[in-house]
């Protein structure tokens, strides 16, 4: 029986190589019980080496692997095929859990209750205070849109509309009351989740929850067909395939965003 009532829920996590990051990462599920909040948990390991393995095999994952790397799209793929949760709560090597255990179980309850509704279509549960590293959407929002608002930053909005609106969601990371700054793109949704149109906020590979048959008969189905242009070591992403496509931006879907659980905390070694 499922721990939620929406439905089964697996953890898929992918690490090609970045044992160290990983090292950091399933320490801070371990130390929370983060595990037994899932159905089944799968780690996807893309031609695998001795010590990424060695880390794996001290948490209660199942290990899966491939001689191959096969890059962050396929990678997904093949945690979403190899899983047979209705949800999943894909995670990277890279992201640490930041929050106790009964907050996690708090936020992803409620993450699965707004996947229940039909217009949303993906929970980002990266932490959005102590969102980590690489993360420069913050300070883009802020050049759009500063407090107190400047005459640059008006000139911006004006001359780059597409580009101010497409930041608007991004709100949920710096606004105290984002639903009210932009009313039209970002609801509250109450417990701390606001509801961000898709038009205004891109998808996101990490730290998210997603039903499993909206990632694997709804996102790939798009993405795989693009022609690549430009990904990750030589790797088709969806970051790429998907955001700024009128698939994405004008699908009328909805971005959950709660609190969040998860940070993005790289070491040297962090593959992805």
């Amino acid at each position: 029986m499922s721990k939620y009532p929406q439905g089964t829920l697996g953890l898929g996590t992918l690490s090609w190589r970045g044992a160290a990051s990983l090292r950091t990462a399933l320490k801070s599920y371990g130390d929370a019980d983060f595990f037994d909040l899932f159905d089944d948990a799968v780690i996807f390991l893309p031609d695998p080496d001795e010590d990424t393995s060695a880390v794996a095999a001290q948490y209660p994952y199942r290990i899966e692997t491939d001689p191959q790397n096969l890059g962050i799209l396929s990678g997904m793929e093949e945690i979403a095929n190899r899983l047979e949760t209705e949800f999943i709560f894909f995670t990277e090597n890279d992201c640490p859990l930041i929050e106790p255990r009964a907050e996690a179980d708090r936020q992803i309850g409620k993450a699965l209750e707004l996947l229940d509704q039909d217009d949303v279509c993906m929970v980002r549960m990266r932490h959005r205070k102590y969102f980590g590293e690489k993360f420069n959407i913050y300070n883009k929002y802020l050049r759009y849109f500063p407090t107190p608002d400047t005459g640059s930053a008006k000139l911006k909005r004006f001359f780059r509309r597409a580009k101010a609106k497409r930041l608007c969601g991004n709100a949920v990371y710096v606004e105290a009351n984002p639903a009210e700054k932009f009313p039209k793109y970002i609801t509250d949704a109450g417990d701390g989740f606001f509801l961000v149109d898709a038009q205004t906020m891109s998808w996101t590979n990490q730290s998210i929850i997603v039903r499993r048959d909206f990632f694997l008969n709804t996102v790939l189905p798009y993405c795989k067909p693009v022609p690549f242009r430009r990904g990750a070591n030589g790797f088709k992403l969806i970051e790429i395939e998907l955001n700024n496509s009128k698939f994405w931006t004008q699908s009328g879907w909805k971005i959950g965003c709660g609190p969040g659980l998860l940070t993005h905390e790289r070491a040297n070694d962090r593959g992805y």
